[in-house]
């Protein structure tokens, strides 16, 4: 094992690819009390023809899009052709319509098209594109025999300028025919058809990081636009806010439920580390162990990891002392992990973790405002309650959500 090779598996934003990266993948499946890969695997399985649309929710840090490059690889073992596709890659995710998503998954769809060398026969897509240059006033391509990097010059041209995504999702969006629509169910028909003829058994959509929406674009994307999102030839799965799924604003939820067509969204839950009482769970901290342990002897037999524990910590206390102050929140655990690399080579000491917890404490705390120390008391002293302020302070680490099954809690260090 080398640091850097280190470093670089500790990253909090490191998304472990299957089947190349498998021995960084640990299960957390059985502590968190649900196996969502499977769930939507099924779902997707039972219904090879007929497309499915399903959302999968949690706080940011509980593992999505881990999970679903988990997914994408074993949906892939049963024939299907999967995409994903990472939203804030190409998009500003602080301020999409659905235009923009729905230019994504044409672009992502078309990718593969073209990837496989066939000339394509189409005949929307030439003429959306075409229409959304004029109107744009992007000069004519010249020398550009393919659709991809027309897309992309379109998508990168909106990510730049806010008059663009505003004008362009009026134009498109209040349209009834829609041609950027009609294209994306053309390109969808040809490569599905394509698949077929290889014997895949579908084509699925994955697109990720929505759910770092803001309530407000979360209800129109997910509530008035809901309609469009599920109206695709392919399987289709979302990522979307929590806060919308609870949200007590009663017309959304009666659009959303409408346009779900039953469908419940699908939750991914923190890890519980510890109870009401914060009594530590075992089978949670061991399984916290394995996710340091596998990114930091990713050559290392698993069997092999604790015997092999002083050759990453001075000890095992402080591996557990880790775990603990992590709250069961997979990015901060790596987080402090990758400050702790970043601060000595391993063994890494109690005195280092001390050290990289304390810098990491007295910044967090130093962000608190008198507002923020409210909310805090507040969440630690009533029934659990998530509104926008309480999710901005979970993604600030100052206030961490659990689960059992008696319901949801919060706990603080900072209270």
């Amino acid at each position: 094992m080398t640091n850097l090779e280190s470093l670089h598996a500790c990253n909090p934003s490191f998304a472990i690819v299957l089947p190349k990266e498998e021995h960084y993948y640990v299960d957390l499946a059985a502590a968190k009390g649900d196996d969502v890969v499977k769930r939507m695997r099924r779902a997707i399985a039972l219904s090879p023809n007929k497309p499915t649309c399903q959302l999968l929710s949690g706080h940011i840090g509980s593992g999505k899009s881990t999970e679903l490059l988990r997914l994408k690889f074993e949906l892939e073992l049963q024939g299907f052709a999967v995409i994903h596709c990472a939203a804030d890659k190409y998009l500003q995710i602080d301020d999409v319509g659905l235009t923009e998503i729905w230019l994504m998954i044409l672009t992502a769809i078309v990718q593969q098209l073209e990837s496989k060398g066939d000339s394509l026969s189409l005949a929307y897509l030439p003429n959306a594109i075409s229409e959304i240059e004029k109107w744009m006033r992007l000069p004519s391509p010249i020398g550009i025999s393919t659709y991809v990097p027309r897309l992309q010059r379109i998508l990168q041209a909106l990510q730049d300028s806010e008059q663009h995504r505003r004008q362009l999702q009026h134009y498109f969006e209040s349209r009834i025919k829609n041609p950027l629509l009609v294209a994306i169910e053309e390109v969808t028909g040809t490569e599905i058809d394509r698949l077929k003829h290889l014997g895949k058994k579908g084509l699925v959509i994955l697109v990720d990081n929505l759910d770092r929406l803001s309530l407000e674009q979360a209800k129109i994307i997910f509530g008035e636009g809901g309609k469009y999102l599920r109206q695709f030839q392919c399987h289709t799965i979302y990522t979307m806010p929590l806060l919308a799924i609870i949200h007590s604003d009663e017309q959304f939820q009666q659009r959303f439920q409408k346009y779900l067509k039953g469908n419940a969204p699908i939750i991914l839950s923190n890890l519980q580390l510890r109870d009401r009482l914060g009594v530590f769970n075992s089978e949670s901290l061991n399984l916290l162990r394995q996710v340091v342990l596998a990114r930091m002897l990713p050559n290392t037999a698993p069997e092999k990891w604790l015997e092999r524990v002083t050759d990453c910590f001075d000890r095992l206390e402080t591996l557990d002392c880790l775990c603990l102050e992590s709250h069961g929140h997979l990015p901060y655990l790596l987080s402090i992990l990758q400050g702790c690399l970043q601060s000595q080579n391993p063994p890494i000491s109690l005195e280092t973790l001390t050290q990289v917890l304390e810098t990491d404490r007295m910044h967090r705390l130093s962000t608190i405002s008198d507002r923020d120390r409210q909310t805090l008391q507040q969440c630690l002293n009533r029934d659990y309650v998530l509104t926008p302020e309480v999710v901005n302070l979970c993604r600030r680490r100052l206030l961490f959500e659990h689960h059992d099954d008696s319901g949801s809690w919060f706990s603080s260090p900072f209270v």
